[in-house]
């Protein structure tokens, strides 16, 4: 089997939850080395001893808002590994609720982990790659933050819409490195995320694909794998709707 990512270095945040799990499963399956950022060292420890993939796995503990916290973890991709190639933003949190009820706290953390996260990743990422050459920033965005679809709450449909505008800037800025910079717009995904959403949400949801399915981890990782491969060298500034064909 060719391996598309053979020999590259991937750092992925949020890689405790499903969907980073899921494309640090995949990326480690097609022969990239990754390294997992997320909060609890507990955590990290057992994912890394489920995914059991030796020296190219390696593991950072750290809030992915703080700065410091990502330089270190993109600093260990670069002396475990050799390089940075790869950046897969996941951390995300979800915090539904209607606009009237919902607070500053609330707002402040989504928005937070979110969109500040992610911006923090790129930031402590990009002049590794842009020393090296080159590279991949994915981003995790969402329809939610596409078209404001219910069920999502304010706060998370502003936070993925401020991560497609930095998706495309950060394409437009990074790509005279050679650094290309798209994100995933997943639609409803099964998981822990969503399993926070009420049954009937869920089965409204459900109602809106075209392909009458929750999406699964493993469709995002997918998405993630030809974004992150040689394949996708010219696409930059994109949003890659995997959805299942819901549209608002």
């Amino acid at each position: 089997m060719q391996m598309r990512l053979k020999d590259k270095v991937a750092l992925i945040t949020g890689g405790v939850g499903d969907i980073g799990r899921s494309i640090a499963e995949e990326f480690l399956r097609q022969g990239a080395a990754v390294v997992l950022f997320d909060l609890g060292d507990e955590l990290l420890a057992a994912t890394a001893a489920e995914l059991a993939a030796g020296d190219r796995l390696s593991v950072v503990s750290g809030d992915v808002r703080n700065l410091t916290d990502l330089e270190k973890a993109a600093a260990t991709a670069r002396e475990r590994h050799g390089r940075l190639d790869i950046l897969v933003t996941c951390a995300g949190v979800l915090e539904h609720m209607p606009i009237d009820k919902l607070s500053m706290a609330n707002w402040d953390r989504v928005i937070g982990v979110n969109l500040t996260g992610t911006f923090v990743a790129c930031k402590a990422a990009a002049p590794i790659m842009k020393a090296s050459g080159g590279g991949r920033i994915i981003t995790i965005s969402s329809v939610g933050g596409r078209t404001g679809r219910p069920h999502v709450g304010a706060d998370y449909a502003a936070s993925k819409g401020g991560v497609i505008g930095l998706t495309m800037l950060l394409a437009k800025e990074l790509g005279q490195y050679g650094i290309t910079v798209n994100s995933i717009a997943p639609g409803p995904i099964g998981g822990r995320m969503l399993d926070q959403l009420p049954p009937e949400n869920i089965k409204a949801l459900i109602g809106t694909a075209c392909i009458g399915r929750l999406g699964r981890p493993l469709d995002i990782a997918r998405a993630a794998t030809f974004l992150a491969s040689d394949e996708a060298e010219w696409i930059t500034g994109e949003i890659l709707d995997v959805n299942g064909g819901v549209y608002i």
